[in-house]
Order: C-alpha cells, then sequence, then structure tokens
C-alpha cells in the first residue's frame, strides 16, 4: 500500500513538472508569435513569460515601442496578462501551431505607463487628464498648482500609484461584428470604463483605408466613477487658496470654462451643471452613444465637430438622474479684417471684365542684362520704322524671306548669340500687334542655368542602335516624382458667422446666439446698436423681444440656405 502511494505521488510531481515545463514551452512560443505579430506596428520586448494550467499567459517587463508612423508614444507595464478561451488554450495553440488571431481575448496591463496619459498630463502646463487620478482638469482654479505631485497626494491621505488597464474583446467572423472594451482602475481615486460594438469590421480594418469605410459604430458607453477622490481633492485644493470647499467647486468651474473658451470650446449649460453635481455629489457619471448607422466613423474627420457630436447622439447622466443631451459649440476661427476685405474684393469683381492695363514692373529674380554690345544687332519680330523716301522698285531675290515671328521666350544657347544684320526684303511686312520699339534696342539672349544632375534625370545605359531589341528595356532620361499628399478636407459647416459689427445689416434675418454661459438662443433680429442685440423670439402666445448684451455674446450664427 505505502509503495502504491509513493508511485502515485511520484507520478503526479512528474506529471505536473512535466506539464509545467510544457507551459513554459507555450509560453515562449506564444509569447514569440505575439513580437511576430506585432512587428508591423512596433518593437515588442519583454523580461520573461510564463504560462498557467488555465490559459493564463503572462509577460514581465514589457516595452512597446511604436514606429514613428504611428506617432505614439511609448507603452510600458510592469506586467500583461493575456487570457484566452479556456483551460489548456495555449497548450492547444503551441501543438496545433495555429497562429490566427483568437476570436476571444482579454489582455490586463499592470502598472502601465500609456502615452495618452503622458499627451495630456504634460509637465509644465495645465493637465487636461491626470496621470495618475484619471481626473479630467485636475488642477484648474487650484492656484498656482499645474500638476500634483507624490507629496501632495500623500497629504490628501493617498499612495499614488499607476493604474490597471484592462482591454478584452470578442470577435465573430461569420457576422463581422467586434466587441471590445477597455477599463482603467486606480484605488482611492477612479475607475474608467468604456465599451463599444463595431458591425462591419474584418482584420483588414487595421491596415487598408477601404476596410476602415465599412465599420459601423452600434453603440458606445463610457462610465467614470469617483472612488473618493474629488472631494479628497477640493478640500486640498481649498486649503490652498483659503476657501470653502463649495467656493472652490465654482472657482474649478469658472476656470474650467475660462480654459475651453480659448480654445473655442464653449459646454452647454446642461452639460456644465451635470459636471458642477458630479463635483459636488460624487457617484458616477455615464456618456451613451447611439450613432448614425448612415455616417462611417472614418467620415468624422471630414465634418465639423458639432456635425459629430449630433451623428454619434450623445446622452449623459450623473448616478440615476435623468439624462441630458452632451452638447459642446465649437467656436469658428476669427477671421483677420484683412482677409474679410480681400473676400469682398472678390465678391465684386467681374471675372468677365476686361483686364485694367498694368504697368510693367522688373520680376523680382530677374536676371541683370548686360549694356548691348557694339556688334549692330537687329530687334526680333519688329517692324521698321517707315523712312521719308520713296520704297525701291521691288528686285527679284533668291528667296522668299520668313515672316516675321512673334516676340517669345528666347531660345536656350551656350553663349550669347546676336540677330544677323537685317537683310531687305522684297516688300513690305505686315504690322503685327505689338507696342512699337526702337530699332536701336537688341535682343540680348541669356545662358539659361546649368542642369543639375541631381534632377535633370539620367537615362538607364547609353541608346541602343536603331532596330536593337534591346531598345525594348532601355529606359531614356526621367525624374521620379512622389505623388502629392491627399490634403485632408476642411470641415464643412451649415452656418455662417457674422461679426457683431456686423450686425446692422442683418435686421430681420433669423440667428442663433451662443453666449459665455453656454446657452443658445435663438430668434430674428429686431435691432442692435454698440451695447447689444434686440432678438423677437416666437412664444406659445405670440411674439416676445427681449435684450442680449453684447459682453454676453461669443458668437453670432446664421443658417446657410439650402439652394436648388
Amino acid at each position: 500500500m505505502w509503495k502504491l502511494v509513493r508511485n502515485l505521488l511520484l507520478a503526479g510531481v512528474l506529471f505536473a513538472a512535466g506539464g509545467k515545463l510544457a507551459l513554459w514551452a507555450a509560453a515562449q512560443q506564444q509569447a514569440a508569435e505575439l513580437v511576430q505579430r506585432v512587428a508591423p506596428w512596433g518593437t515588442l520586448t519583454f523580461a520573461s513569460a510564463s504560462a498557467d494550467f488555465d490559459g493564463l499567459l503572462t509577460l514581465s517587463g514589457v516595452r512597446f515601442a511604436p514606429k514613428p508612423a504611428l506617432a505614439l508614444g511609448q507603452i510600458e507595464a510592469r506586467e500583461v496578462e493575456l487570457r484566452a478561451r479556456g483551460a489548456f488554450a495555449l497548450l492547444l495553440r503551441a501543438v496545433t501551431r495555429d497562429t490566427d488571431v483568437p476570436d476571444k481575448l482579454g489582455v490586463r496591463l499592470i502598472g502601465a505607463k500609456l502615452p495618452a496619459f503622458e499627451l495630456f498630463g504634460t509637465a509644465g502646463s495645465t493637465a487636461w487628464l491626470g496621470r495618475v487620478s484619471m481626473v479630467p482638469f485636475e488642477t484648474l482654479g487650484c492656484g498656482v498648482v499645474t500638476r500634483l505631485s507624490t507629496t501632495d497626494y500623500q497629504a490628501m491621505g493617498l499612495a499614488p500609484a499607476l493604474p490597471d488597464i484592462d482591454l478584452d474583446y470578442r470577435y465573430d467572423a461569420a457576422a463581422r461584428t467586434l466587441s471590445f472594451g477597455v477599463g482603467a482602475s486606480n484605488p482611492g481615486f477612479a475607475a474608467v470604463k468604456a465599451h463599444a460594438d463595431v458591425n462591419g469590421f474584418s482584420p483588414a480594418a487595421l491596415t487598408q483605408a477601404g476596410a476602415r469605410d465599412a465599420l459601423r459604430a452600434a453603440q458606445l458607453t463610457i462610465d467614470y466613477r469617483d472612488l473618493g477622490y474629488l472631494a479628497r481633492r477640493n478640500r486640498f485644493c481649498a486649503q490652498q487658496l483659503g476657501l470653502t470647499p463649495e467656493a472652490f467647486v465654482d472657482q474649478h468651474v469658472a476656470a474650467l470654462q475660462e480654459f475651453l473658451k480659448a480654445r473655442r470650446i464653449v459646454p452647454s449649460e446642461a452639460v456644465v451643471a451635470l459636471y458642477r453635481q458630479l463635483l459636488a455629489g460624487s457617484g458616477s457619471l455615464q456618456l451613451l452613444s447611439l450613432p448614425n448607422a448612415s455616417v462611417a466613423p472614418s467620415q468624422y474627420a471630414s465634418l465639423d465637430p458639432e456635425e459629430v457630436l449630433r451623428w454619434l447622439n450623445l446622452t449623459a447622466r450623473h448616478n440615476n438622474s435623468p439624462p441630458v443631451l452632451f452638447k459642446l459649440y465649437f467656436l469658428a476661427d476669427p477671421q483677420p479684417a484683412e482677409a474679410l476685405a480681400g473676400i469682398d474684393a472678390a465678391l465684386v469683381h467681374d471675372p468677365l471684365a476686361e483686364p485694367e492695363p498694368k504697368p510693367a514692373a522688373p520680376a523680382g529674380n530677374a536676371i541683370v542684362q548686360a549694356p548691348p554690345p557694339t556688334v549692330e544687332a537687329a530687334p526680333v519680330a519688329v517692324a521698321p520704322k517707315p523712312v521719308a523716301a520713296a520704297p525701291e522698285p521691288t528686285r527679284p531675290v533668291a528667296a522668299t524671306p520668313e515672316p516675321p515671328r512673334p516676340v517669345g521666350a528666347p531660345p536656350r544657347a551656350s553663349a550669347p548669340v546676336f540677330a544677323p544684320k537685317p537683310v531687305a526684303p522684297a516688300r513690305a511686312p505686315e504690322p503685327v500687334a505689338a507696342e512699337p520699339q526702337t530699332s536701336t534696342v537688341p535682343t540680348l539672349r541669356v545662358n539659361p542655368p546649368p542642369a543639375d544632375p541631381r534632377v535633370a534625370g539620367r537615362a538607364s545605359g547609353p541608346a541602343p542602335p536603331p532596330g536593337s531589341t534591346a531598345a525594348l528595356v532601355w529606359q531614356g532620361p526621367g525624374v521620379d516624382r512622389l505623388e502629392p499628399p491627399a490634403e485632408k478636407p476642411e470641415p464643412q459647416r451649415t452656418f455662417t458667422v457674422v461679426a457683431f459689427e456686423g450686425l446692422a445689416a442683418h435686421v430681420g434675418a433669423r440667428v442663433l446666439l451662443i453666449t459665455s454661459g453656454g446657452k443658445e438662443i435663438e430668434g430674428r433680429i429686431a435691432g442692435a446698436d454698440a451695447s447689444g442685440v434686440t432678438l423677437t423670439v416666437a412664444r406659445d402666445t405670440g411674439q416676445a423681444q427681449f435684450f442680449v448684451e453684447r459682453a454676453r455674446i461669443l458668437e453670432i450664427r446664421v443658417q446657410r440656405q439650402n439652394r436648388g
């Protein structure tokens, strides 16, 4: 009996050791396959790789350096965990030499340093996103503090650490649907989750623009949950400024509005009120988007940002409160007075009118001509001056002279060439449509600039003799030029921005005013003066007029009329 137990234990130990060795070999094989998979986008390195029986592949000391074309920063993580479909999945892929992309995969980055946090949390400037806390606009209104340090977090009673990132996806090749999620969490600070469902997806969308045009976003959700950090931050900044936490919230919201306004972005009143509720009451903030299926995400870059928000159909809610429309106004860039003056001149100019004669001006890069030589030269294509004496009778000549040629660019020559002396024509030449010139001004021909061998083009070899078959592969001199980069289309706006000084010319027009508080006022202009504008607004009981001060107006929009 004892021997049987001993043999079973030895067999179990050997089986576990063999399985562990097989898992180690499978981990190395799958890690090498992963490095080859991401090679088109960058270089992936790691310190070690291990695996478990439940299908978990763990890489430690991971560093990914993207190629310069991706315009991304380096990604680092203390550990990366990849979870496949189930137990023994790694062993099965290693044994069967399966190199296909798995239809289900989960990735967890522990202690991750992502380029997005570095991009939006740059030191020395106002951070859009806290690198540790993942809180947007973390230090706005907090005095001279532009970025919280480790000492500041410790003063709040927190132990700062890099967040953990979770990614997972499910791909159905038959239905061509992709469902993926991204999450980031940092205990004591915040937790963020994003989920998206995409239709018409294929792996070719990662490398081919045509496949990306077929993508359609079905749903997008973002959930931000505060883990007690906002109240700590409010108290910390209030102590720095000698304010109450409630007063700091008001100062922070005002500073945020000015920060966005400087970047031509104005949030609506409902969005500002929702953000204020999150700061004061903590909790969670959810964003839900049900995009329009007729517009591909690849087309968003050619649309106006406000149009993109409208196509996304984005709503927001705080905790269990009713949702509100997430609306942002993107103000148009101001036009300089010189540009507007040029536009007005172009509108009143008649393109069919005869151009006015302009005085001849020497070109900026004109070649200075040498003084006329002593050799007598004749003008080109200029009729000779009539003389007072009677013309001589026609005498026979050996050849008919060529008619005068119009004045044009001088032909190229290796040395200055002068026209020969005039020969008496058999008959007077017909006058040409050119300004009269004196015969004392000679026509000089300037040497062309020497050809640059770097751009002149070279032949592939000496020219073959006539009738030779080598002419089929011989290439003459030519220049290979790169195709010009495709210009990115400018976003098309559905309205025209009007300056306040020009409102007097639009009395009676229907306009939309964007105020400094993020409120939109729509109506017809009843009058305008230096202090503000009077609008006529339709009500249920009739029409009402009210006055809007000029100081409150950020932008005046006139909707464009569709012309058939």
